[in-house]
């Protein structure tokens, strides 16, 4: 997988789900730590999530049976240049686009098996409820951060 690094203005789009606790704290997290304002967000119950997966052929049932989050990198871009990943490669591309010391974390993980971690983010997400809390709706960002939030 390679990851390149989006142009001013190219956005990655982070579809997460909105009901996971565990979730909202990793896109707060993601938010503390995005210097140049690389990442947009839109939970995966937006109808907006719906239509992006759609387009890469991801329909809403696979979504949901799928349990995992997805980066669409250069979402502001040209359709035909946009790349969806999945799982465990959005760690990986995550901690690489923010860079310094958790790019070279990302780098250590994207040497491990795909599969291997796959199966490490799998059983995370299957007991992401037991880990934290799931909301009875999408938490609304703060003011400071809705410009992050798309759909």
């Amino acid at each position: 997988m390679s990851i390149s690094t989006n142009q001013p203005g190219d956005h990655a789009l982070v579809l997460y789900d909105g009901l996971c606790g565990f979730c909202d704290a990793t896109i707060h997290w993601i938010m503390k730590r995005d210097h140049r304002d690389q990442f947009r967000f839109a939970p995966q119950q937006s109808e907006l999530a719906t239509s992006v997966l759609a387009s890469f052929g991801v329909d809403r049932a696979a979504m949901l049976d799928g349990n995992s989050v997805y980066l669409v990198l250069n979402y502001d871009g040209e359709v035909a240049s946009r790349r969806l990943l999945s799982k465990s490669d959005v760690q990986v591309a995550v901690l690489r686009m923010i860079g310094g010391g958790w790019g070279i974390l990302g780098r250590l993980f994207q040497a491990i098996p795909k599969p291997l971690r796959d199966a490490a983010y799998s059983f995370a997400a299957r007991n992401r409820y037991r880990i934290t809390r799931r909301y009875d709706s999408c938490p609304i960002p703060l003011p400071a951060e809705r410009a992050k939030f798309v759909g």
